[in-house]
């Protein structure tokens, strides 16, 4: 049993490498009853300076980069092109005030599950790497970090 449930903590924080640009701490909320719309945070490190210029979900119809903003005393989502990320240093999307929306889920994200993105990066050197990314879905209850996934969004 211990065995099993090493190899389990072995597979969650194994991280996404693809050359110049790794991805770790990879994780999404479960959805509510009735949710459509789901939401994911990462840390990206590049090697090369890049720019996350894209986003394709397994689970939803669309995947967007958001930011979000203090607007007229609201907290709004914003819609972004691209999020840069700097040469040799992490960019915890979180941390920044980025987030990854899963819009249109095609099934609830359950926690224990996982949930997959492919994520687009144009490096400095022109060239574009994808790297494929698994994220862990956490419960829904007990953290300070759960999102209304019903907020304002506006492109």
């Amino acid at each position: 049993m211990k065995r099993i449930l090493g190899m389990l903590v072995m597979l969650v924080a194994v991280q996404a490498n693809a050359g110049e640009v790794t991805v770790s701490d990879a994780w999404s909320r479960a959805t509510a009853p009735g949710q459509d719309n789901g939401m994911m945070q990462l840390v990206i490190s590049s090697k090369q300076a890049a720019k996350l210029v894209g986003v394709t979900s397994m689970d939803a119809k669309t995947a967007e980069m958001h930011t979000m903003v203090h607007e007229n005393g609201m907290m709004m989502m914003r819609q972004v092109e691209s999020i840069d990320v700097a040469a040799g240093k992490p960019m915890d999307l979180g941390a920044a005030g980025y987030h990854l929306m899963l819009i249109g889920l095609k099934h609830p994200l359950k926690a224990g599950e996982m949930t997959e993105v492919l994520l687009t990066l144009r490096l400095a050197n022109g060239k574009e790497e994808q790297v494929s990314v698994k994220a862990k879905i956490k419960s829904l209850t007990g953290s300070a970090q759960h999102m209304d996934m019903n907020m304002d969004m506006h492109h």
